[in-house]
């Protein structure tokens, strides 16, 4: 399962999953100059069981808003995050209006930065919150207050964001017939590079489906088949992967980095190949 965040510039997204994973998403220099996110950073939260949760943190500024396009697709549950000091902002607002438009994804909310402000702000924004997620149609939104400098309200975080976790797990493991695991195999590509001696990786949050080593997949953007040589899942190798999870993918096929998108998507190849990789990416 994949956690996202939302929410206005310098609320502390960031700063947050680091309190909650040890994992610093920010991984540009100029992201570290500016102390602010400036594309999608990643985050896994290893677990007893060998599993993994994952997050990823989304920049919160308008001019980056393409970017928290790109790292909501497909998320099942949202940590909407607001800074005491400030409250409710304009991305704040439109963060919410757009996950509406998507589906209207489960939200937790999280107040941070509770230790630069007094009782009586926190008690204000709380209700500021509450209001906000009530008209955009979420109700009785789960609301932790945090100082992520001091982990105040962080442990209690970590236990509902696990039991939500094990609910998703369950879900998956009691109905193997899944409805997302009986659609056909899509991801929306975020990333792409190249590694010394394996070639070409592509990332995404998988969407619905499964997929195995050796599988042969449809490009869309190329409009090409390519096969499927190596896998990772929330950060481990695997030998498959399937909807909800984080995937990297070494594939195999007659193109270079430079012909990939943020955005094409790799598809099971017979849906693909009869919808020329269009209405079946719906």
């Amino acid at each position: 399962m994949i956690f996202a965040t939302a929410g206005h510039v310098d609320h502390g997204k960031t700063t947050l999953i680091q309190a909650i994973t040890g994992v610093d998403t920010a991984h540009l220099p100029e992201e570290k100059k500016r102390g602010m996110t400036i594309d999608l950073g990643y985050a896994y939260w290893p677990q007893p069981d060998g599993s993994s949760v994952g997050f990823v943190d989304v920049p919160g500024h308008e001019k980056f808003l393409s970017n928290m396009l790109a790292g909501i697709g497909g998320i099942d549950h949202i940590l909407l995050v607001v800074a005491c000091d400030d409250g409710v902002m304009a991305q704040t607002r439109e963060h919410l209006a757009i996950l509406r438009l998507i589906g209207r994804p489960a939200i937790t909310a999280v107040l941070t930065k509770v230790d630069s402000v007094e009782p009586a702000r926190v008690e204000e924004v709380r209700q500021q919150v509450g209001q906000l997620l009530a008209a955009q149609g979420w109700q009785s939104v789960p609301l932790f207050v945090t100082a992520a400098t001091t982990d105040q309200g962080i442990p209690p975080l970590r236990e509902h964001l696990l039991s939500i976790y094990q609910c998703y797990g369950s879900s998956f493991r009691q109905n193997p017939q899944h409805e997302k695991l009986q659609q056909r195999f899509r991801l929306a590509i975020d990333r792409v590079f190249t590694i010394k001696g394996a070639g070409l990786v592509f990332t995404g949050t998988a969407l619905a489906g499964s997929t195995n080593v050796g599988d042969t997949l449809w490009l869309t953007g190329c409009e090409q088949a390519v096969r499927v040589r190596g896998l990772h899942a929330q950060n481990q190798p695997a030998q498959s992967a399937q909807a909800g999870q984080r995937i990297a993918l070494n594939i195999v096929g007659e193109i270079s980095k430079a012909q990939i998108s943020r955005g094409d998507w790799l598809l099971s190849p017979q849906s693909a190949l009869e919808t020329n990789g269009v209405a079946g990416i719906g």
